[in-house]
């Protein structure tokens, strides 16, 4: 007789099955899931020479059916500066003076593609120099040290919506990554 398996999943994204056996309590978060299914990404900007308030890395979620919920922000700079992360609607991605970043699948066996625009060096948008629809962080990274930001899933990108990091201070060489993660709406 085969078995009737249900999944649920709780506030804190862990999962569990019930069925005719009872509860089994599968321990994984909903980023570990994602990267199982395929729909977890890192966006690794390259070494930029920003000027100040330069966007190291932009990201934006072209996905009219999945959120994109980041994970993890990583920033790192020759200089010690202030970051800013922030987060805007209804601007397109340049890379006029940067490079495109591919999103690149943290499942190597999957074959799906990041519904995602990315670019370092970033200059799609006018946020730069303070003028930030929706501040979202503020902190300092340390000369030659990078920087971790854990955040969960707390921020969440619709559809056309970005995320970018600012240095407020020049640098010859400064970098940003995001890991995230694709979600059904």
């Amino acid at each position: 007789m085969a078995e009737d398996i249900h999944g649920i999943v709780g506030a804190s994204g862990r999962a569990a099955e019930v069925d005719d056996g009872g509860l089994r309590v599968n321990p994984r978060t909903a980023f570990e899931q994602a990267v199982l299914d395929g729909r977890a990404f890192a966006w690794a900007g390259l070494d930029e020479n920003p000027s100040a308030h330069d966007t190291l890395l932009g990201l934006e979620n072209n996905s009219p059916t999945h959120v994109l919920k980041i994970h993890k922000i990583y920033v790192g700079s020759d200089t010690a500066s202030q970051i800013q992360i922030f987060k805007m609607s209804g601007v397109t991605i340049g890379t006029t003076d940067g490079a495109a970043v591919v999103g690149a699948n943290l499942n190597q066996a999957s074959g799906r593609v990041a519904q995602a625009t990315a670019s370092s060096d970033e200059t799609g948008q006018d946020a730069q120099g303070g003028g930030y629809a929706t501040l979202l962080h503020r902190d300092t990274v340390e000369a030659d040290v990078t920087k971790e930001i854990p955040v969960d899933g707390a921020i969440v990108l619709s559809e056309d919506q970005m995320i970018g990091v600012d240095l407020t201070t020049a640098a010859t060489a400064a970098n940003a990554t995001f890991i995230g993660w694709f979600e059904p709406r």
